[in-house]
C-alpha cells in the first residue's frame, strides 16, 4: 500500500511541476525541456521502489532540477549563447533543390519527414518548396517558394 501511495503522491509533484516549469507540447519539446522529464521521472522512481529512499530527498531533488530549469531559461533571456547551447539553433537540411546529407544524418532526419511535413503543409512536391529547416525544437518548417 506504501508503494502505491508514493507513486500516486510523486506523480501528482511530477505533474505539477511539469506544468509550472514548462508549457511545450511533446512535438515542441527542446533538449533541455526533455532532460527536465527525464531527471524528474528518475528522482521520482527512488522514494517509489527503493526503501531507503525519503520523499523529502526526492522533493529536494526535483525541486533542484525545476529551479535549475527555470533558471536556464532566464538565462536564455539574457544570453542567448546559453539557448543556443542548451537548445540548439535551426538547421537548413534543404534549400533550393539540395539536400545537404550530412547534417540529416547527424540529426538522423531523413527524407520521409520532410515529405510528411510537407504533406501536412498542403504542399505537393518539391517544386514548391524553396528550403526544409529543422528547428531547435526538433520540428521540420518548411519555407514554400515564392509564387
Amino acid at each position: 500500500m506504501r508503494t502505491v501511495l508514493t507513486a500516486a503522491l510523486m506523480y501528482a509533484i511530477v505533474l505539477i511541476l511539469l506544468r509550472v516549469t514548462t508549457r511545450r507540447i511533446m512535438r515542441s519539446a527542446t533538449p533541455l525541456d526533455m532532460a527536465v522529464v527525464f531527471l524528474f521521472g528518475g528522482v521520482a522512481v527512488q522514494p517509489i521502489l527503493g526503501t531507503d529512499r525519503s520523499i523529502t530527498g526526492a522533493l529536494l531533488a526535483a525541486c533542484t532540477v525545476a529551479g535549475m530549469h527555470l533558471a536556464v531559461s532566464r538565462l536564455k533571456l539574457w544570453w542567448p549563447v546559453v539557448g543556443q547551447v542548451a537548445e540548439g539553433t535551426p538547421v537548413v537540411i534543404y534549400s533550393n533543390g539540395t539536400w545537404d546529407w550530412q547534417q540529416m544524418h547527424r540529426l538522423r532526419i531523413d527524407e520521409r519527414d520532410v515529405v510528411a511535413e510537407m504533406r501536412q503543409n498542403g504542399i505537393r512536391s518539391f517544386a514548391e518548396v524553396q528550403s526544409a529547416i529543422i528547428e531547435h525544437t526538433g520540428g521540420i518548417t518548411i519555407v514554400p517558394k515564392d509564387k
